[in-house]
């Protein structure tokens, strides 16, 4: 059996070998680029289409979690795509790594218990609720050691959590706790922010876990700790929000002052983190929310006729006017009543506020300026001859006087803090400082770093296009893209050649006659008279065949040039 293979593939490969020797140099050329494209365009495919599977990273968030999730992706450098609705979908062996470091920069939504919603329908229906509960609970905690496994300097994590049942009637209520031991990668203790980070993850895994009944475990160091209550975070989070105000602040000033080499800028900010909640309840006007409008109405009707004409008991008279009748006289009216009452439903408006603050109160600014700047403007303005000219003490005052208050217009914009509640528009102190040259002399101490805000502000920082584009692995794909674009080139220069049409030769050429040989006009010269007789020459076979070969050549390349074409195509192949 293997032998008949071996000489089925021995037959093939010497069947492709046969045609392959049956062409030409050309199309052997051709064969091979159009090889090496297929193989380029199948790695390209490949390559684009090799995508790591996404997995969306959390799922149920709102959607301002979600946008906390991606800024703090970008700032990692962890790869993302936003999927429909605003999800953020992440590379599955990626999702543990950012579930991680979302965790660490309290980026995670309030909540992660909808993190691990999954983790129970994993359990097999046949269980007890027992066995289904401890499950799940194992789960739990693999799943958190994996998450904070990947913080920042951790290198593995164990979380315990002891949480249990629920107590019976007339059983004490025993409150969750965990424990988390965190070994670092390099052995140091571990940070304060990354105790907060994996206390507050555990506890808000599970329902009823105070942050407070969470300890955390330096293994690496053998040391507690404990997470910070909100009073302790307030005060960090007021420094570091203080820090960002000053940096901002400084870097704008230094950006505006930059033509002054070795200008000096110092800031100084007072913050408002405090959160304010407000509900503020009033009541609306009539016809916008207040209606008044009938409870209960009644309507009394009262109607009084004539008064009957009376007279004496007994027989009377059948006559019109008689004395013994009584006359009598009476009156008719009628009273109609109506109660109504009215009760008037006052419209309310409830507005509820809620203010997070971080706004700055007060911004201080503190810009110190070089004496030789402002000797250089009085140089300009005088238009002094002398490059090492020095002013007086008064025209120099005048000239510091003048560019110190157009400076300190300029900045106190920057600085002006008023629109925010109970904002201050702040206080810009700008003064000269003697230059280093100046005060020690030509031959004195230089002080290092003199003029390096200014220069650093004027440069700036960033990698340029050409960095961004090697960072963002755009080279690779722009090689292959040259790569395929040559091949290409390679292959159509090919065909282009192939398909050339080739010089045929004559039928002379053919047949071995030499060409006539060229002249300049009709006449070749004089022969002198002889008188012997020209000499014949005789004619052989070969020679009549030659001449009978070329006839047959001429008729075949005037009568059927495709013929003669084939022909001369497989002369030449087997020459070849």
């Amino acid at each position: 059996m293997e032998a008949n293979r071996m000489d089925q593939l021995r037959r093939v490969l010497a069947n492709i070998q046969r045609t392959l020797s049956g062409l030409t140099a050309t199309q052997r050329l051709l064969i091979g680029s159009l090889v090496v494209v297929m193989v380029m365009v199948l790695f390209m495919v490949a390559l684009f289409t090799g995508r790591p599977q996404m997995i969306e990273l959390l799922p149920n968030a709102s959607a301002d979690a979600q946008q906390r999730a991606a800024t703090t992706l970008d700032a990692r450098g962890i790869p993302y795509r936003v999927g429909p609705g605003g999800r953020i979908l992440v590379p599955v062996e990626q999702r543990l790594t950012a579930l991680g470091q979302l965790g660490q920069e309290g980026a995670l939504p309030d909540d992660t218990s909808i993190l691990f919603n999954n983790l129970s329908s994993r359990t097999p229906w046949t269980m007890s609720r027992e066995q289904a509960r401890q499950q799940e609970m194992y789960a739990l905690q693999n799943e958190l050691n994996l998450i904070i496994g990947q913080f920042r300097g951790v290198r593995r994590a164990s979380v315990i959590i002891d949480a249990p049942p629920a107590a019976s009637l007339g059983m004490g209520v025993r409150l969750p706790t965990a424990s988390v031991t965190v070994f670092t990668a390099t052995g140091r203790p571990i940070d304060q922010n990354t105790v907060d980070a994996a206390a507050h993850l555990v506890a808000s895994a599970r329902a009823g876990l105070e942050v407070d009944n969470v300890r955390v475990i330096d293994g690496s160091n053998n040391r507690q700790h404990r997470a910070r209550s909100d009073d302790v975070a307030m005060a960090s989070t007021y420094l570091e929000h203080v820090t960002k105000v000053e940096d901002r602040t400084r870097d704008r000033l230094l950006g505006m002052l930059n033509y002054i080499q070795g200008v000096v800028v110092a800031v100084n900010a007072q913050v408002d983190i405090r959160r304010t909640d407000s509900i503020t309840t009033r009541v609306l006007e009539p016809g916008r929310g207040t209606v008044t409008a009938p409870s209960r109405e009644s309507t009394t009707e009262r109607v009084q006729g004539e008064a009957v004409i009376g007279a004496e008991p007994g027989v009377r008279p059948n006559v019109g006017m008689d004395i013994a009748r009584a006359g009598g006289s009476g009156s008719r009216f009628t009273e109609n009543r109506t109660d109504t009452e009215l009760v008037t439903e006052f419209g309310k408006e409830t507005m509820r506020i809620s203010d997070p603050r971080g706004m700055p109160v007060k911004i201080n600014a503190t810009i110190n300026i070089p004496r030789s700047y402002f000797v250089a403007l009085w140089r300009r303005e005088t238009g002094a001859a002398a490059p090492d000219a020095e002013p007086s003490e008064d025209e120099l005052l005048q000239v510091v006087n003048a560019e110190v208050e157009r400076i300190r217009t300029d900045i106190q914009p920057q600085v002006d803090a008023s629109a925010g509640d109970n904002g201050d528009a702040g206080e810009v102190v700008v003064s000269m400082i003697p230059d280093a040259n100046w005060l020690f002399g030509p031959g004195g101490v230089q002080l290092a770093g003199v003029g390096m805000a200014g220069v650093g502000a004027a440069t700036g920082e960033g990698g340029g296009v050409i960095g961004a584009a090697l960072e963002g692995g755009a080279m690779k794909t722009i090689g292959l893209g040259a790569l395929a674009l040559g091949a290409i080139a390679m292959m159509l220069l090919m065909v282009r050649r192939a398909s050339k049409p080739t010089e045929l030769p004559t039928a002379e050429e053919i047949v071995g006659i030499p060409p006539a040989l060229s002249r300049a006009s009709d006449l070749m010269g004089e022969a002198d008279e002889e008188d012997n007789a020209l000499a014949g020459i005789e004619l052989t076979d070969e020679n009549m065949k030659s001449r009978r070969l070329m006839e047959q050549v001429r008729e075949m390349v005037s009568e059927r040039p495709d013929d003669a074409a084939n022909l001369l195509n497989r002369w030449i192949t087997s020459e070849d």
